[in-house]
């Protein structure tokens, strides 16, 4: 999986964006949720189950503060799904703290990569399961 996190100091807001297999998700939102999923056909419920899973698997704090995002939709690219949340940067801290267990349940050798740009600076780290957390300093 693929996690990026663009925040923008003078705009004060962040845009995240998260590139997971759509077998993949499609399979954790079932075993979870007890719902089959079909990427493919959008409805309010898929949607409902995407936020609700990733906003439970993945959190970005901004110093102490917690940042808070809203869903903006998901676009599927190949055999892909990229789905993107916006929100305000919570601070004006620019040590971001990263705890993304996206897929763990699922696939015992789960890697993240995370994408951290802070302006036009940017910071990557590679995440293998059970290691579920990082910190980049701007």
């Amino acid at each position: 999986g693929v996690t990026e996190i663009r925040a923008d100091s003078k705009q004060k807001n962040m845009n995240v964006s998260c590139k997971l297999f759509v077998d993949d998700l499609q399979s954790a939102l079932h075993s979870i949720y007890h719902k089959q999923v079909d990427l493919s056909k959008r409805d309010p419920v898929t949607s409902g189950l995407i936020q609700d899973y990733i906003k439970k698997h993945l959190i970005i704090s901004f110093g102490k503060k917690v940042a808070t995002f809203y869903y903006v939709g998901y676009e599927i690219e190949e055999e892909a799904v990229w789905i993107f949340f916006e929100g305000k940067l919570p601070s004006k801290d620019k040590n971001v703290f990263v705890v993304n267990t996206l897929l763990y349940d699922q696939l015992e050798a789960q890697t993240n990569f995370i994408h951290c740009y802070y302006d036009e600076v940017r910071k990557s780290y590679k995440l293998v399961n059970p290691e579920n957390n990082t910190q980049f300093e701007f």
